[in-house]
């Protein structure tokens, strides 16, 4: 038994202390590694830069600890039990790693947890132990707990060491609602402060789970299941855990006493929550051959992300609505918004997105300004993929087969057996149906750069997609304008006190011609300041082919800039039911 004893010893530092004790150290001399990644987040993070003050001791001596590389700690021999000590600082307040102040605790254990080199596969047992300060605070995790009270300090353990890190932890003055869906329980757990209408939201979520679990059938891939929310003024985030997830969700996400509708910001957080819960089959237990078992100290490429993610990102918009949660009307809104994210910009054109896959650990998570110009994104254009697929699969079938029912049949083939997947599996496994005649499809969608079929197979059922000129570079999205912009500065831009910061410039269009770049910040057109307050008002008194002068700094040097406005592209795509006799169940108009 691998013993960890992890203590929030410092809150005001942010420091987590770590005692990892060693029964059976190896005898020629004891090796400890970190992760340097997380599953489920594809980016090298190096979580042993945190580690402070690390030391060793065995049978009441001081032990030699040599680091032998940026993640790796060579032991002297010993033939008596090692116990090692160390500090972590955690000030990340993300899904990905650890946090820990005076208000709330979380931590991942591949930022806490040394591994023991050749002992991974011995069963963990991770003690819990409070400051005096937190003493009071509750714990909310799904490692199975071996002592203590509920939600209480104590002890934990894990099967091995891929286990122990697949169970975050989450600690603090903590809001616990539980709920049954399938009959299996849920926990509701929410850190922060907040006024949430939490029995609306756990109603919500039970009817998205038990669509899923029902959706894939017996049996499930877990015995209980932890939605960890960590609560903030601003920001999103999610990562799947093997009977959990970490959250992290902007206050205004969460619905409120007396409010009854779904609006957008509430919407945001149920898809998320839905977008999570989908990867305990799909990546979690469905994965790629190359993720068994998980190689963390090193990048591990594979072009199918498109599928782990970019299936899940179609089934979390979508499968809100067959819960029952948003209307068909709100649901292609949201669906718009994809296939706008996609088209704005020519990345999807300079990259297929298997590459995009492939190449997660360099261009998408390490995306720069000029992201919108040459990557396409996996999640995005992959959901795009899917639903071409489902509504394929439907119309070839007659309506008697869908992606829902491929994914039930894939799960169980692959995930539930623990195989895994080549990049070419789902490929040959779709042939199994004799009604389908995909494949030339599917390889067109994921190996070349040309656009998806989507506005043609949505005819088929009903559906129309419309485009418009949005109101300005910022709003491309799913939804009608009020009013079209008669011009495009052909950038994203935010507010600066000196006018506006580009954020991004999109290739051969007015702001690029101009010869104004990303980080530029733009102070005046046509010698007005510009704000973010008149940027529309300015853009309304011109029509293209109209030239300006321009005033930007880049850096601390003043330029001055012709711009000739060009006509803005329609990039607003506007989805609507013009023949519901023809959604075949696809869509369910009464919702």
């Amino acid at each position: 038994m691998i013993h960890y004893q992890i203590t929030p010893i410092d809150p005001k530092g942010h420091l987590f202390e770590v005692s990892l004790h060693i029964e059976k150290p190896n005898p020629n001399g004891q090796e400890l590694w970190l992760p340097n990644w997380i599953p489920g987040s594809y980016l090298i993070r190096d979580f042993s830069k945190h580690i402070v003050g690390i030391y060793a001791e065995s049978d009441g001596r001081s032990l030699k600890l040599d680091q032998i590389s940026k993640n790796r700690w060579r032991l002297e021999s010993s033939e008596h039990a090692i116990q090692v000590k160390y500090q972590v600082y955690a000030f990340d307040l993300s899904v990905r790693s650890a946090y820990l102040d005076e208000l709330q605790g979380f931590f991942n254990n591949t930022s806490l947890c040394l591994a023991v080199a050749g002992q991974e596969q011995t069963p963990c047992r991770l003690s819990l132990e409070p400051s005096d300060a937190i003493a009071h605070w509750r714990i909310a995790t799904g490692m199975p707990r071996v002592s203590g009270n509920a939600h209480g300090w104590g002890e934990f353990e894990a099967e091995n060491y891929d286990k122990l890190i697949d169970y975050p932890f989450l600690l603090g003055e903590l809001t616990i609602e539980e709920f049954i869906a399938h009959g299996i329980k849920h926990s509701l757990v929410l850190s922060g402060r907040h006024k949430a209408d939490t029995s609306r939201i756990t109603a919500d979520l039970a009817r998205i789970c038990e669509y899923q679990l029902k959706m894939f059938g017996e049996p499930a891939p877990f015995k209980h299941y932890t939605f960890l929310t960590m609560v903030v003024g601003d920001g999103f985030g999610g990562l799947e855990h093997n009977n959990s997830t970490a959250l992290v969700c902007s206050r205004k996400d969460l619905i409120k006493p007396g409010q009854t509708k779904v609006d957008d910001n509430y919407e945001t957080f149920l898809s998320l929550c839905c977008h999570e819960y989908f990867h305990s089959w799909n990546i979690k237990t469905l994965k790629p051959k190359a993720f068994i078992p998980y190689p963390l100290e090193q990048e591990t490429y594979t072009e199918q992300l498109w599928f782990y993610e970019g299936m899940t990102s179609y089934f979390d918009d979508y499968l809100l609505h067959r819960a029952g949660i948003i209307s068909a009307d709100r649901y292609l809104r949201l669906l718009g918004n994809t296939l706008a994210r996609v088209e704005r910009g020519v990345g999807q054109h300079q990259q297929s997105v298997t590459e995009s896959s492939f190449l997660a650990w360099t261009k998408f998570y390490q995306q720069n300004e000029n992201a919108p110009n040459s990557i396409v994104s996996y999640y995005a254009k992959g959901a795009l993929i899917a639903l071409c697929l489902d509504l394929t699969i439907r119309l070839q079938s007659d309506h008697q087969l869908d992606l829902q029912q491929i994914m039930h049949d894939f799960w169980h083939r692959y995930g539930k057996t623990g195989e895994g997947t080549e990049d070419h599996t789902f490929f040959e496994y779709l042939s199994h149906y004799t009604a389908l005649d995909v494949n030339e499809f599917l390889h067109d969608a994921l190996y070349s750069r040309e656009q998806l079929p989507v506005s043609e197979l949505l005819e088929n059922f009903g559906v129309k997609v419309s485009r418009h000129v949005p109101a300005n570079d910022l709003q491309s999205n799913g939804k009608l304008p009020e009013k079209s912009a008669k011009v495009t500065l052909g950038a994203r831009y935010k507010n600066h006190p000196q006018g506006l910061e580009l954020t991004q410039v999109y290739h051969d269009e007015s702001a690029y011609e101009a010869g104004l770049s990303a980080n530029d910040r733009l102070i005046a057109i046509d010698h007005l300041q510009v704000t973010s307050d008149n940027i529309n008002e300015i853009l309304d008194a011109f029509k293209p082919g109209d030239s300006v002068t321009v005033h930007a700094f880049r850096r601390d040097e003043l330029r001055t800039l012709k711009l000739t406005w060009q006509a803005p592209k329609k990039t607003s795509y506007v989805l609507s039911i013009t023949q519901p006799e023809y959604l075949n169940d696809w869509l369910k108009t009464n919702l």
